[in-house]
């Protein structure tokens, strides 16, 4: 599980743990909606707590979408929905919060805002539905990300398999050993090419070998210590694989960083 923990940024997690209270409160405060008068305040007590908790989840949620795609580079199919229905749920729990304290704060009794009151009814049931649409989809982003990316071995040991054929030099790489390429190892078919690309702030190396000692390190490839391919902040390096195996390398500048690429 640390692995896992070390590949997806923490706020892929935090995202719905504020989420889910969330709509939680807004089914809550719709059922309190249907006995009317007797929880009429109660209502839009907890009405507030769920547009409050739903304020703070959504620039976590953006968050955890751009950096797990930095991370992965991929982009759910469900995500484009899911965005679309956060922003209808803001919009419309936003409006329905604001006639609520409109309401609760004016000196006469609900009759006279009846308007008010039937505009801000009606709505509930919207919000309602949003939400739920909103949370199922949530989930299967979150599963499309983590799915596509880890699987676990019968040990229990969490590993990453790249579905694609990119790799990150994360932030931080130099002191993170195996962890500082990402996903380690990828697993790519003959004839396809790899790339690396540098997200760190630290110039690196992509050298094939097991490290400093081994006498066929950079013959298979190698990004080297200067020139065009050199891997300072935001470049990339890439390789063709035109045969099977499985094809170790390191960073030259911080031999502790380590890699594997698997070919079949």
């Amino acid at each position: 599980m640390q692995a896992l923990i070390l590949m997806i940024d923490p706020s892929l997690l935090v995202h719905p743990s504020i989420a889910i209270p969330a709509t939680s409160l807004v089914l809550v405060a719709f059922i309190l909606k249907a006995r009317r008068k007797k929880y009429y305040r109660a209502h839009y007590l907890v009405a507030m707590a769920a547009f409050i908790l739903t304020a703070v989840a959504i620039p976590i949620g953006l968050r955890a979408v751009f950096l797990s795609y930095a991370r992965f580079m991929i982009w759910p199919l469900t995500l484009i929905p899911h965005l679309g229905m956060a922003t209808i749920s803001a919009i419309l729990i936003s409006v329905q919060s604001g006639l609520g304290i409109t309401m609760l704060l004016r000196k006469k009794s609900r009759k006279s805002s009846l308007g008010l009151y039937r505009v801000h009814s009606r709505l509930g049931k919207f919000v309602a539905a949003a939400f739920v649409i909103q949370g199922l989809l949530g989930i299967t982003v979150l599963y499309g990300i983590l799915h596509s990316n880890v699987t676990t071995t019968q040990t229990g040991v969490v590993k990453t398999v790249a579905r694609g054929t990119t790799v990150l030099i994360v932030p931080g790489a130099a002191t993170l050993a195996d962890k500082g390429f990402s996903p380690n190892p990828i697993n790519v078919n003959v004839g396809d090419t790899v790339t690396w690309t540098n997200t760190d702030n630290m110039e690196h190396t992509v050298t094939s070998g097991t490290g400093p000692s081994d006498p066929s390190m950079g013959k298979q490839f190698d990004s080297g210590l200067s020139g065009l391919t050199v891997l300072i902040a935001g470049k990339t390096f890439s390789h063709k694989f035109t045969k099977a195996g499985e094809f170790p390398y390191f960073c030259q500048i911080h031999p502790t960083l380590v890699g594997k690429v698997v070919v079949s």
